[in-house]
């Protein structure tokens, strides 16, 4: 259940930061933690779900 939801948080932090920075001008630092928190949760994610199906 927790692999859904960081799934899901990680899905929408890329996407709404993509957005954002297509209305609005941010520097590189904002755009990057942006992208690398969303993929950190989508990689968090993909890892727990593959754990749980190996147990």
């Amino acid at each position: 259940m927790k692999s859904k939801t960081f799934f899901i948080a990680g899905i929408l932090i890329v996407s709404i930061s993509q957005i954002l920075t297509h209305y609005f001008q941010f520097n590189d630092f904002t755009k990057g933690m942006l992208a690398g928190v969303g993929l950190g949760l989508l990689l968090l994610a993909l890892l727990q779900k593959n754990n749980t199906a190996k147990s």
